[in-house]
């Protein structure tokens, strides 16, 4: 239950002093408070002992028989015992110290169990025989009583007691835990303020060991690239045949470039002897370079070597010597690329320049001997490319673009910098040159434009890039250009076509001199017609499209009934379209029809001289001149990019002729004369287009035309007799009726022997008509209407709405082809109806 301490009247023992020691976590009998060190050693200090608790005022309980004797007979005068009591009495045993003593003593005495609670029944009064008995009864009584009445206060009280103790020993572990916190916060304002004293010192410790070690460490960057420059010397001095194939060796070029970028560095001039260092540092990398350019030509040289001797022996072949060359590409190319990278001085691009020299001089001596023998195979005397131009030209340059290809591959095996995209076309156009020196002869001799213009089509065709086409990169480094390598041949070919397209121009255009059958009009133009029925049957014929061919021209059939002149324009331009520059064929466009336009108007002037009738010359030029605007569409020809420039020298010769003629040539006011009137010749200036001056030719020719046949027709009414008499007459427009009756069928067979085209010609026509009318109409106005007379015969005097709707029946323009019908189905043409003098044309 409790402690004896809880429950006994005599002062609670003082609590000994625990000792501070650490909790032994294997012993798990007793559980000790934790201890409150603060350091690594107990610190023994004595403990408070508690206050002695108050006693209570119990009554004083008889500790032996003495006692208890003297309490009855005190109290109760028990009866005196005899000698044998009373010796019984002496030799009791001592009392129990502790309940469970007493309780273990009955059970001995009594036999009662041991330790058990119960409490033997009370003896009766009248079983007490002597004082033991008594005293024994008493004390029962006295317990019972006792426990019946201060059981519940005795438990309180031992309660109390145990709690009072327990609170004394928390007061003494709470004033030694106080005493410690107080020791625990004396000491902690001690180390906080040590702490706070060493933290400064280290701070300002370690901010002096950071600025030392920033020095030192600037100290060691910045003396690096000083340091640097003896070891890399001294390698350099001594580098072996195979250093540059070693990482030494790259790892020697970065550092420098570091050490060449750090003395460059504008930063870094106030050091002392940057000025010294920087050239020594430009000299050891010039050096390493050096090295690397000594060895590609070394290596290049040696494999050169090998190859020759082979070939010589005709151990190797011409493909096998490529495969020789690239087995020390890779190589090669990554230790090219080291100058590639570094070729920002002018000293490093010189060293690579070298190695393109050294291997363009290489691949020409293995090269250009076979291009040379090839070349002479193709124009030897008796082979057919000897002799055809195009021919000689597809052979010679599939085999020097094949050759270019390998070498463009070779090129790019052994340098990979852009820099070297320049070099490859360089080298390229060397290996080309016996190309050059071959074909460029035959183009010059060729005279045959036809295969001039077939030869610049291959070219164009087939080995210019398009730069139009969407699948073709123009900067693509990977692919061969070799249009630009052939650039010069097809400029030659162009220049070759354009003057033997002037050559044309001139002896087949401008000086062109017609024969007899050449001018058969109208009889050519009958025998077209009737081809041209018998080839398209009763299908009215229509305007011809215009032809633009690579091949040859079907000349039976396409330009039957042409003047040659004409036929040879639209041949040239159909032959040199898009082979030259655009300004080029604009330019000699221009030039052709100019040429053409003058050759037709020369033949209708023949035409013309030779022939009674002019509608037959008018009709001619109207007719070439309608053809060569049509087949004109088909080209492209924008306006004249450069003027006809002509200089005239007309007033020198003339104020040279009339000095001389008057004797004063050499006279002073003579000479003045000479130079301020006609020293310098005139410049003449004219744009010329060839389509502006196409249209102003052909208006012309109508105008001529409808002028011509208005003047056959009317020929009645104009003069003022010739209109005075027609007025007279009974009818005033009798004259005028007459001659358009008789001129119209023949105007219409004129018009349908030179004229395809029906449209073209009812045009013609209906500005005949619409002249004829104009011309009557204005005589009525003139001699009846302005002067207020009437006719003889007022039933047979027309005006000109009247003469209009008769000349329309007569003329009859359009029946089944132009005409068309109004909403209420009748003819749109009528007396309103007027057809300009230009029409459709």
């Amino acid at each position: 239950m409790f402690d004896d301490h809880w429950y006994h009247t005599s002062p609670a023992p003082a609590p000994e002093p625990v000792p501070r020691l650490r909790r032994n976590n294997s012993s798990r009998t007793h559980f000790p408070r934790p201890s409150l060190e603060r350091t690594s050693q107990n610190i023994q200090k004595p403990r408070k002992l508690a206050s002695t608790p108050p006693q209570a005022e119990v009554p004083k309980r008889p500790k032996s028989q003495n006692d208890l004797r003297s309490l009855l007979h005190a109290e109760f005068l028990l009866p005196q015992g005899d000698a044998a009591t009373n010796t019984e009495l002496g030799d009791l045993p001592p009392r129990p110290k502790s309940r469970n003593d007493a309780h273990d003593l009955k059970a001995a005495r009594y036999g009662w169990r041991k330790g058990a609670r119960w409490r033997r029944a009370p003896l009766n009064v009248a079983n007490i025989k002597d004082e033991l008995d008594f005293a024994d009864w008493y004390g029962e009584f006295e317990d019972q009583l006792e426990d019946a009445n201060n059981d519940e206060y005795r438990l309180f009280h031992a309660t109390l007691d145990s709690h009072l103790t327990t609170c004394y020993n928390l007061i003494s572990t709470t004033d030694q835990t106080l005493a410690i916190l107080k020791d625990l916060k004396s000491s902690f304002l001690t180390v906080d303020s040590q702490t706070s004293t060493f933290q400064e010192s280290c701070s300002s410790l370690l901010a002096q060991q950071n600025h030392l070690q920033s020095l030192a460490d600037s100290v060691a960057t910045n003396l690096q690239p000083f340091i640097e420059l003896e070891p890399i010397t001294r390698v350099l001095a001594r580098p072996g045949s195979d250093f540059v194939k070693t990482q030494s060796f790259r790892e020697m070029l970065v550092r420098l470039d570091h050490c060449l970028e750090w003395m460059n560095d504008p930063a870094h001039r106030g050091f002392k002897d940057v000025e010294f260092y920087a050239p020594k540092f430009r000299q050891c990398m010039t050096r390493a370079l050096t090295l690397i350019r000594n060895f590609f030509v070394s290596s290049m040289r040696e494999v050169a070597t090998e190859v020759t001797e082979k070939m010589k022996k005709r151990q190797m072949n011409d493909t096998a010597q490529y495969a020789r060359f690239r087995v020390n590409a890779p190589l090669l190319r990554d230790i090219v690329d080291e100058i590639e990278k570094r070729c920002d001085h002018e000293e490093y691009i010189s060293l690579l320049d070298e190695c393109y020299s050294c291997f363009a001089s290489i691949r020409q001596k293995m090269v250009l001997p076979i291009i040379m023998k090839r070349m002479q195979d193709l124009s030897a005397t008796g082979t057919t490319t000897s002799k055809d131009l195009v021919s000689f030209a597809r052979s010679a340059i599939n085999f020097t673009r094949s050759v270019c290809l390998d070498e463009f591959e070779l090129f790019y095996a052994y340098f990979a910098g852009e820099r070297g995209d320049t070099e490859v076309y360089n080298f390229l156009e060397t290996i080309c040159e016996p190309l050059y020196d071959y074909i460029r002869p035959k183009i010059i001799h060729e005279t045959n434009l036809i295969k001039l213009c077939e030869l610049c089509t291959l070219l164009q065709t087939r080995y210019m890039r398009d730069l139009e086409d969407p699948d073709t990169d123009p900067y693509d480094r990977s692919q061969l250009d070799f249009g630009q390598l052939i650039q010069t041949t097809l400029q030659d070919t162009q220049n070759r076509i354009v003057f033997r397209a002037t050559t044309v121009i001139r002896d087949e255009i401008e000086l062109f001199a017609p024969k007899p059958e050449d001018l058969d009009y109208p009889a050519k133009c009958t025998r077209s017609q009737r081809r041209s029925s018998a080839a398209s049957g009763t299908e009215s014929p229509l305007p011809n499209d215009p032809v633009v061919v690579e091949g040859a021209f079907d000349t039976e059939t396409m330009f039957t009934g042409w003047y040659p002149t004409l036929r040879k324009c639209i041949w040239l331009l159909s032959k040199i379209y898009r082979l030259v520059n655009s300004t080029v064929f604009d330019d000699l466009a221009h030039t052709i029809v100019h040429a053409t336009t003058g050759s037709l108007l020369a033949a209708s002037q023949s035409l013309s001289k030779s022939r009674s009738d002019p509608a037959d010359s008018q009709l001619f030029l109207i007719r070439h001149l309608l053809l060569l605007k049509e087949q004109l569409v088909a080209f492209d020809i924008e306006y004249a990019h450069q003027p006809d420039v002509n200089i005239d020298f007309s007033t020198i010769t003339g104020t040279f002729s009339s000095l001389r003629t008057t004797g004063s040539l050499f006279s002073p006011n003579g000479l003045f004369t000479l130079v301020k009137s006609a020293a310098m010749p005139k410049v003449i200036t004219s744009m010329l287009d060839a389509k502006t001056e196409l249209d102003v030719l052909l208006r012309t020719a109508i105008g001529d035309f409808v002028d011509n046949w208005h003047n056959r027709m009317t020929e009645g009414i104009k003069g003022a007799s010739n209109r005075l008499a027609a007025a007279d007459s009974p009818d005033p427009a009798a004259r005028v009726k007459t001659a358009v009756e008789r001129e119209v069928p023949v105007l219409r067979r004129k018009v349908g022997e030179y004229i395809d085209d029906r449209r073209t010609g009812e045009t013609l026509v209906g500005a005949v008509m619409e002249s004829v009318v104009e011309a009557y109409h204005e005589y009525y106005e003139e001699v009846f209407v302005s002067k207020d007379r009437r006719p003889r015969n007022p039933e047979m005097a027309w005006d000109g709405e009247m003469f209009g709707r008769w000349c329309d029946s007569i003329f009859d323009i359009g029946e089944g082809l132009l005409a068309f019908e109004d909403e209420d189905g009748e003819g749109a043409y009528g007396s309103s109806r007027v057809v300009s003098r230009e029409g459709s044309v």
